[in-house]
């Protein structure tokens, strides 16, 4: 039996060392969380503009082409819930904050939190990078080695970054996601809208809970004074004449409500004729000549 259990325990260890090992890469490994957090840590002086909100502003809003001391606080699938969070964390850092801009999209109001959706797996990151304290995650869900598919990609770029330390890892020193670099319209758009639409309308559930985090943000920077712009970005038609009309439109009385309130403003792109199919990279993200216009866009109209 005791040459049992050593066999056990020799086959082991190497095991749980390899496994440890990996998990340290893919925790060491460069990521939009850590870095955004760091920069915030390091430079929060500097910062006058945050962008919030999930991949239409991580795409399409470079802070590049707005005033200096713009950041882009955004990341794929980020909900109003870790918006809150963000802001309610940085906001006292950023003494020289002046504006926050948050995307309101057509899911908004109606999507299901991270915690408790298809992509919860992204929450890991919030805890791990940026200091979440407040997971419904398992403890094993918590480990980069959960999600195979994401280690490898991580141990890809830790090689990469190491071996080439100009590697793309995905996004610029001011937060932008650089992925989306050319539009990939093509005949089959008006499907990929339809999916897309199908994608972004959830139930109702969480209506009230989404309207919630949207008041909590708008009072933090009413109370800190800090100037709020809601956006929508753009869209092709094939999206925006596909959705909902009565969704849309309570979504669009939502936020105007709450800007009478909060002395918010709200510009909405939704169908904005002034871009064209090689602006997208989808249905609605933007590609990178598209969120170059978008951005020039909102600097004159917001910013002037």
């Amino acid at each position: 039996m005791s040459k049992f259990i050593f066999k056990i325990f020799i086959f082991i260890v190497p095991l749980i060392a390899v496994l440890a090992t990996l998990e340290y890469i893919a925790r060491l490994t460069p990521n939009s969380y850590r870095y955004k957090d760091e920069y915030i840590c390091n430079y929060h002086d500097s910062i006058n503009t945050l962008i919030l909100g999930s991949s239409h502003t991580f795409y399409g809003v470079n802070p590049e082409y707005l005033e200096n001391g713009s950041f882009n606080l955004a990341n794929v699938s980020q909900d109003l819930k870790f918006d809150l969070f963000l802001l309610e964390k940085y906001i006292d850092k950023c003494k020289n904050l002046k504006t926050v801009i948050v995307p309101i999209s057509y899911f908004t109001l109606y999507e299901t939190p991270l915690d408790r959706g298809e992509e919860k797996f992204r929450v890991k990151f919030y805890e791990h990078y940026m200091g979440y304290n407040d997971s419904l995650l398992y403890c094993f869900e918590k480990l980069e080695l959960f999600d195979i598919s994401i280690l490898q990609e991580k141990i890809k770029n830790f090689v990469n970054y190491s071996c080439n330390n100009s590697y793309d890892l995905g996004y610029n020193s001011s937060g932008w996601a650089t992925g989306y670099k050319e539009s990939k319209i093509d005949s089959n758009v008006e499907k990929d809208a339809i999916k897309t639409i199908a994608r972004h309308t959830p139930s109702e559930e969480y209506v009230n809970v989404n309207i919630e985090y949207l008041n909590k943000i708008a009072t933090l920077c009413y109370k800190n004074n800090v100037r709020l712009f809601f956006i929508t970005t753009p869209t092709l038609p094939s999206y925006y004449k596909n959705i909902d009309n009565n969704r849309w439109s309570y979504t669009t009385s939502v936020i105007n409500n709450i800007c009478l309130k909060y002395n918010a403003s709200y510009y909405n792109y939704l169908k904005d004729d002034r871009f064209e199919n090689s602006d997208f990279f989808d249905v609605d993200h933007l590609c990178r000549q598209g969120t170059e216009k978008f951005s020039k866009i909102l600097k004159e109209e917001i910013f002037e």
